[in-house]
């Protein structure tokens, strides 16, 4: 008998998958989001104050991993969880 995390058929598989590319899609949007509103605030002003060091760590790191995530090919990813390729 398996231990640990071993699915046993293949409804766990499809389950685990599921729950991984669904929390991927919504960690995506959120990134996207995210990045959309940075690149529109000044962040070294009010309410903020950063400096500009801050700001350009903050943006940069944002506008990198939203550039990687959005690279992504959804296709099979979105038919694996049941949204319109």
């Amino acid at each position: 008998m398996p231990v640990g995390l071993s699915p046993k058929n293949a409804d766990e598989v499809n389950l685990n998958v599921g729950m991984i590319l669904r929390n991927f899609t919504d960690v995506r949007a959120k990134v996207h989001a995210q990045q959309g509103w940075l690149a529109a605030e000044d962040l070294k002003v009010d309410p903020y104050n950063m400096t500009a060091d801050d700001e350009t760590l903050i943006k940069s790191a944002m506008s990198a991993l939203d550039a990687d995530l959005t690279a992504v090919d959804m296709t099979f990813i979105n038919r694996l969880i049941g949204l319109p390729v």
